[in-house]
């Protein structure tokens, strides 16, 4: 428990002036998060080639830290990486490496991105999405520990349970819909406000769980060990991955 608390006070220490800085700083910032957890996809998928490795180290930074057309993003991160499928052996690299790369780089590279943007864009909307995630997974942790006797999806992470996840989103969507409609849109109907973040805290429940069952498929407990007591950036921002990526769906569509 200590562990997890300097980690967790560390990590606020370096996060926190960055978020409020706001700009190339928090771009910076992003990007070698960004940086790392491709890191940590390729540390769970062994025996990747070292030029693979370099190419994916750049293509992270270009879809996250380069402004241009995702859609060009995403083509170009194809291209490369499926190129050298042609020149290396295929023990070394196949259609199977090339796949789990390409898809890791484009959902972590435009994830990271979205968050950039959603920070030059309006602060509140970043510490909505914070708030979202991280109030859902404490109080599913805290409920699942207290009243949980159901287990949620045992295969994938046992120490969930059903009590825990119906907590963690009723007060994952309390205090973010309060904050939602004084902050970022007073004239939001409170009806649909709450739905969006009920929605969200499902979301990210399930974020964590899509990681949970990666980390299980390839037998590691955790995808680094970066932040002491915590395992890596992935095993922080799993929730928050799907959770901004549930927001941008959700602003488009409606």
């Amino acid at each position: 428990m200590k562990k997890r608390l300097i980690s967790a006070l560390i990590a606020f220490i370096i996060l926190i002036p960055l978020v409020i800085l706001g700009g190339v700083y928090f771009k910076i910032g992003v990007t070698l998060l960004s940086i790392i957890s491709i890191y940590e996809i390729m540390k769970v998928k062994e025996n990747i080639p070292k030029i693979i490795k370099l190419l994916s180290y750049l293509l992270i930074i270009f879809v996250v830290f380069i402004d241009i057309n995702l859609i060009i993003k995403i083509l170009v991160t194809l291209f490369i990486l499926y190129i050298p499928i042609i020149f290396c052996k295929k023990e070394d690299y196949n259609i199977e490496k090339c796949t789990y790369l390409s898809s890791f780089i484009i959902l972590l590279g435009v994830t990271f991105y979205y968050i950039t943007v959603i920070r030059d864009t309006d602060i509140n909307v970043l510490i909505f999405l914070l708030l979202v995630t991280i109030l859902t997974d404490t109080f599913a942790f805290i409920f699942g520990k207290l009243i949980g006797k159901h287990k949620l999806i045992e295969r994938i992470s046992p120490n969930k349970t059903i009590e825990g996840s119906f907590m963690g989103s009723l007060f994952g969507t309390i205090v973010p819909s309060i904050f939602y409609i004084y902050m970022i849109d007073p004239g939001a109907n409170i009806f649909l406000t709450v739905l969006m973040v009920f929605i969200l805290t499902v979301i990210s429940q399930l974020g964590d769980l899509v990681f949970s069952s990666i980390k299980r498929y390839y037998k590691v407990k955790d995808f680094s060990n970066i932040m002491p007591g915590h395992g890596g950036i992935l095993d922080r921002f799993d929730s928050l991955i799907f959770v901004v990526i549930g927001y941008i769906i959700i602003v488009n569509l409606i």
